[in-house]
């Protein structure tokens, strides 16, 4: 089972983004508006929705969440590391080593005969033979183990990129797992920001299926939001989007 931390996000994130839209139509700086109290939460409910509604998204990027999405496979990985605006780090297969007396692999859910999970014994076996070879270097061991191996992944990103992620992999035509983890970071990120992830951008934006996900999900969050709002800072908030597959997490910063 994968799991997803928010480890960390710029504080008032919103009103970050939104204060750096309304300076550029204002006398006044960021700085200024940042701290003026007349500059309310229906003002940056107005200047976010305006800047989706002109493409003025540069101002998104004036923000960062940090995840750790973990025991998910490589194959999803070699995906997610596309999306160059965003920072990874992953663990090293070079340095952690694979065993077979603890979950290493993915399953996808498709693979429901035995001759899978027999090829990933065989697979095992080969590895640690290799690893007991003193004339074998373990960056080469590794060389057998297939894109379903399990690994970790840190992600940082703004709320640009973000977008951009879930009108991609929000889509149905996503691979499974991916789709399944970028629906865990949506959820996360919704409930820091609301309003910057009030929608989703096409091509998942224009589905009736992902509609009808993106309601419930939001629906979900909504109800959870006050009690992870009134939460001490420091402390660890399990969301829950009823996906028995999925567990999330968000540290109150």
């Amino acid at each position: 089972m994968s799991a997803i931390y928010l480890l960390s996000y710029t504080r008032n994130i919103e009103r970050m983004c939104a204060v750096a839209m309304r300076s550029c139509y204002s006398s006044k700086s960021a700085d200024e508006l940042y701290i003026d109290p007349s500059f309310t939460e229906e003002d940056i409910k107005r200047m976010l929705a305006k800047s989706n509604e002109l493409g003025h998204l540069d101002v998104l990027e004036h923000g960062s969440l940090t995840f750790s999405i973990t025991q998910v496979s490589r194959a999803f990985t070699h995906q997610m590391v596309r999306y160059r605006l965003a920072s990874f780090s992953q663990q090293s297969q070079r340095h952690i080593r694979v065993k077979a007396d603890r979950p290493w692999y993915v399953k996808p859910p498709s693979l429901t005969n035995q001759k899978y999970d027999e090829l990933m014994n065989q697979i095992v076996k080969v590895y640690d033979e290799l690893l007991l070879d003193a004339s074998i270097k373990k960056e080469d061991a590794r060389f057998v183990l297939p894109n379903a191996t399990m690994t970790n992944l840190t992600m940082s990103a703004n709320p640009r990129e973000l977008k951009h992620i879930f009108a991609q992999r929000c889509d149905p035509a996503a691979q499974w797992e991916i789709r399944r983890v970028v629906w865990g970071v949506f959820a996360l990120s919704y409930l820091i920001a609301p309003n910057i992830f009030a929608s989703l951008d096409r091509p998942a934006g224009g589905i009736a299926e992902v509609q009808d996900k993106l309601k419930s999900t939001k629906e979900l969050v909504d109800l959870q939001r006050p009690t992870f709002n009134a939460m001490e800072y420091g402390r660890l908030f399990s969301l829950n989007i009823e996906d028995p597959e999925l567990t999330l997490y968000a540290l109150k910063n």
